[in-house]
């Protein structure tokens, strides 16, 4: 039996949600569960670190290195935390979050420091590259049991909206994150956003040990294999995470791509702030809202193709009429991730949140950045507009694995 006193089994399967009295409503039944609110502010504050450090590695590493190996700098950490993610789930289930937390902790800012020491005094390329797998390979779990923990309350719920409201808080950090980096980094010294990055890492852990421990029941002996943890539904929601991430991916690259193409570079933080403003208001709004044939996962990505085909045809237009679409385009994007975490969590195998969790951070990563080598090369070689195809095919896909996934979870149940 799961322990009562776990974050990640709140008090509210003996009463029904309360009517909805507000557009906030179940986000304050949400933030009502002991520890949701500390949980809530430990998930901004440990987000923020990253959507900031792509930014803070490029603005710190040329013009000692090239862009190419600033790039390189931000793969290698994105990879070794990709590769990682799913032993630093399982072992957290295993031997307790607390535990891992801290240990990842200490690797964490021992990678990010070496990253800033040694790009500061120019240091040979490889030992930067180490920096950066240390720190991507420590990575403190703190996304993955988050994410365990609000899909735990949308199961006892029936609705989306802790879910919803964890991606919230994530486009909240894409908005805010970047600009903060930057203006540290120019206005102060580029070391000091890599320096924020690990107080902020270090607070989110602070605040995640001060909470009950997220300790699973000791494993059987099948339990924790790769054979006993994935199933073919969780193998299709893998690959279509991974489709998604990918569209979204290219979708972001390409819009600060195409700005420039048009002479107007500057309106690449628009247009991303409209996809992420857009976001915020679908998440919040199907976070609302019971189980509906609309807020299904395979309809949200529907939706999603067709916003990014919206934004594929209006740059045929001109910057003006991609700003206007962004925000409409964006709001599915919040959703299909609120959605995804809400449907991951229900062909789950009971005992193994926190590696299925890990997988699906694998996943996040490892689309985002195909999918950013993937949109950068197709408008580099096509133009920008190649969105108009790449994105949309990629989306339907998902959608399509996605249905599938759905029902054979509904006859293995």
């Amino acid at each position: 039996m799961p322990d009562p006193q776990s974050p990640e089994q709140p008090a509210t399967g003996d009463a029904p949600p309360r009517p909805t009295d507000g557009p906030l409503a179940a986000y304050r039944d949400v933030l009502a569960v002991p520890g949701a609110k500390r949980l809530a502010t430990a998930s901004l504050v440990a987000k923020w670190p990253i959507s900031m450090f792509p930014v803070s590695v490029l603005l710190l590493v040329p013009p000692r290195y090239s862009y190419g190996q600033a790039g390189a700098v931000v793969a290698a950490v994105l990879l070794a935390n990709a590769i990682s993610s799913p032993i630093r789930g399982r072992q957290a289930a295993r031997h307790g979050a607390h535990r891992v937390l801290r240990i990842c902790l200490a690797g964490y800012v021992t990678g990010i420091a070496g990253i800033g020491a040694l790009a500061a005094f120019t240091a040979p390329l490889p030992f930067v590259l180490a920096a950066a797998l240390l720190m991507g390979s420590f990575f403190p779990p703190a996304g993955i049991l988050l994410r365990s923990h609000w899909t735990v309350v949308d199961r006892e719920r029936g609705r989306a909206s802790a879910n919803a409201l964890e991606s919230a808080l994530m486009d909240l950090s894409l908005i805010t994150g970047p600009v903060l980096a930057g203006w540290l980094s120019t206005s102060f010294a580029p070391v000091l956003p890599l320096a924020l990055n690990a107080v902020l890492m270090t607070l989110a852990v602070v605040l995640l040990t001060k909470l009950p421990d997220w300790a699973a029941a000791p494993p059987g002996p099948a339990e924790g294999r790769h054979r006993s943890v994935l199933n073919a539904p969780l193998y299709r929601l893998f690959g279509a995470q991974f489709l998604f991430c990918a569209a979204l991916a290219a979708t972001e690259v390409s819009l600060p791509v195409y700005a420039q193409q048009q002479h107007a570079a500057s309106a690449s933080g628009w247009f991303l702030a409209g996809l992420s403003a857009g976001s915020i208001i679908g998440t919040l709004a199907l976070g609302r809202l019971r189980s509906a044939r609309a807020t299904r996962l395979p309809t949200l990505l529907v939706l999603l193709a067709a916003g990014t085909s919206g934004i594929g045809a209006a740059m045929l237009l001109g910057p003006f009429a991609v700003a206007l679409v962004c925000i409409p385009a964006g709001l599915a994007i919040g959703s299909v991730f609120a959605s995804y975490f809400t449907v991951l969590g229900s062909v789950t195998p009971p005992g193994t949140d926190h590696e299925v969790q890990g997988w699906a951070n694998s996943m996040n990563t490892v689309g985002f950045a195909t999918g950013s080598f993937g949109g950068a090369a197709l408008a580099e070689a096509f133009g920008a507009s190649a969105l108009l195809l790449s994105a949309p095919a990629a989306a339907v896909a998902a959608s399509a694995l996605a249905a599938r996934s759905s029902r054979t979870g509904r006859t293995d149940s």
